[in-house]
């Protein structure tokens, strides 16, 4: 095996622990919070939701975009390693081009990835902040009923968000598996 452009065969090994390790975290932390966190919030008292979720949701956030940028450096790293890419025109090399489905199978995966990290910040900026709105005393009875309306609405938002962030990683690491063979599309 001939040595990368970091010098040594070391460099793609560690490149390639680090993009597993990326994806292991990431997808783990989608499926433990689909599958093992919010069916376990219907066990949980009410009152204990709200800070139980709040915080979950900013150390998933904050898990899974490291993660992602994990995902994103190791990437690029592994195709300078390969030869795929370059600092110097032409960036984009054989077999990385539109006309193989090793290109088109990366251009999905990249596409992906920056929907995945958009959808992250989109959790993060919007819907986990409007599952916590705060009660006060001097509310009225309409506000209070608006109020919960509001977070009961952000929930199933945030539900079917988790969902779709789950299948696009999931379909992710697909596509990634078949690198290996030369992609899928």
């Amino acid at each position: 095996m001939p040595a990368g452009v970091l010098g040594t065969e070391v460099a793609p090994t560690l490149l390639g622990f680090a993009h597993v390790l990326g994806w292991a975290v990431y997808i783990g932390g989608a499926v433990l919070m689909e599958v093992v966190w919010r069916p376990s919030q219907e066990h949980i008292p009410p009152a204990q939701v709200n800070v139980v979720c709040s915080f979950m949701g900013r150390r998933y956030r904050w898990i899974a975009l490291v993660a992602l940028a994990v995902l994103f450096l190791s990437g690029v790293g592994l195709l300078l390693e390969s030869g795929h890419l370059s600092t110097t025109s032409p960036i984009f090399r054989p077999p990385l081009v539109l006309s193989n489905s090793y290109g088109r199978t990366m251009l999905a995966l990249t596409i992906l990835w920056a929907f995945l990290f958009g959808l992250l910040l989109m959790l993060g900026v919007v819907a986990h902040p409007a599952l916590h709105v705060r009660m006060s005393t001097d509310m009225s009875n309409e506000e209070r009923r608006a109020a919960r309306a509001a977070v009961g609405q952000a929930i199933r938002r945030m539900d079917v968000l988790l969902r779709v962030e789950l299948a696009g990683a999931g379909l992710a690491a697909f596509l990634g598996t078949t690198l290996r063979f030369g992609g899928i599309l």
